[in-house]
């Protein structure tokens, strides 16, 4: 039986981190539903001249074509279907993998979405899942205890974020993020798993940062 979805199994970060199975949409992609134009990345704002996902090996045409299968098997589903098929496929990933990561590129772009996921994740409480997201807009009153969600600062939504919850910040450099003390979330995504409070991701793209954008992030 294949899979109806594409999982990314394993990366860079992703294995360091432990058995990590990733998922991915487009980021920072534009669509419509019903005339209604749509974003993956709602919450993007600064992070959109910076994102990893829209550079290097993600703007290969096999990466984008699996990210661009997974929001057209959404959108032509919904989200009941789109969260029993993820279940179908993780039942056979949950042997291998003990951890899975919810977007390494694109973002929860409406609550039916993301209540899909937080179905799908109640449906393995035995299995951590993990995401960083920018939209503090939606409901997350129903998210179960085994899904851990950073906050990533610098979106629109910032004003709806919490201090004393876990959350990240993108840095031009690790001085930056020291000085700042945020812990190093770059080399892998256990501060996520774990849930600390203070996250720092330091800039890794292709492209250089320009000098606006340095002193931005530091």
């Amino acid at each position: 039986m294949s899979d109806k979805l594409k999982w990314t199994e394993g990366n860079s970060k992703l294995n360091k981190t432990g058995r990590v199975l990733g998922y991915g949409i487009p980021a920072d992609y534009s669509f419509a539903v019903d005339g209604y134009r749509m974003n993956t990345c709602p919450g993007a704002l600064a992070c959109r001249a910076v994102c990893y996902a829209k550079q290097g090996s993600y703007t290969w045409p096999a990466v984008k074509n699996a990210r661009a299968h997974n929001l057209e098997h959404f959108l032509a589903v919904g989200p009941e279907r789109f969260a029993a098929d993820a279940i179908a496929d993780l039942t056979r990933y949950v042997k291998r993998y003990d951890i899975v990561r919810v977007h390494d590129s694109g973002d929860f772009f409406s609550q039916d979405y993301l209540d899909a996921w937080l179905t799908i994740a109640r449906a393995f409480p035995g299995t951590k899942f993990y995401c960083y997201t920018k939209s503090f807009h939606l409901d997350w009153s129903a998210t179960p205890s085994n899904f851990a969600v950073t906050q990533s600062q610098g979106g629109k939504f910032d004003a709806d974020l919490d201090p004393d919850f876990s959350h990240s910040r993108i840095f031009a450099t690790h001085a930056d993020r020291k000085r700042a003390s945020y812990v190093d979330g770059s080399e892998t995504d256990a501060p996520a798993i774990k849930g600390l409070v203070k996250i720092g991701l330091v800039y890794h793209g292709a492209r250089k940062l320009t000098e606006p954008q340095e002193r931005y992030f530091a």
